[in-house]
């Protein structure tokens, strides 16, 4: 599959440092996530198994996404995921591993 990057490659609070990609050595959290679009489908990367709800301030209402989104789902299993989009950004509820 190939994809392309979003407007922005992602959020979070890991900084990410030039040069090699071993370099950052901290954990992820769940607010550490990474996008990718492939046609119409936007890719959301959640880099660390979540505890609670995930929230992606980049997806708030009036941010960088200017159409709705219409589902959440999550990968290889395609069960949809509770969500609520606002101005805060777009609340997901925590899937069970």
């Amino acid at each position: 599959m190939t994809t392309r990057p979003r407007k922005t490659f992602g959020e979070g609070t890991l900084k990410v440092k030039d040069g090699h990609q071993g370099e950052n050595h901290e954990d992820f959290s769940q607010q550490d996530i990474r996008f990718t679009t492939k046609d119409d489908i936007l890719y959301a990367f959640v880099l660390a198994p979540p505890a609670r709800e995930i929230v992606i301030k980049t997806l708030a209402t009036g941010g960088m996404l200017d159409r709705e989104i219409t589902t959440v789902e999550r990968m290889r299993t395609f069960d949809e995921i509770k969500s609520k989009r606002s101005s805060d950004g777009l609340t997901a509820s925590c899937p069970r591993v």
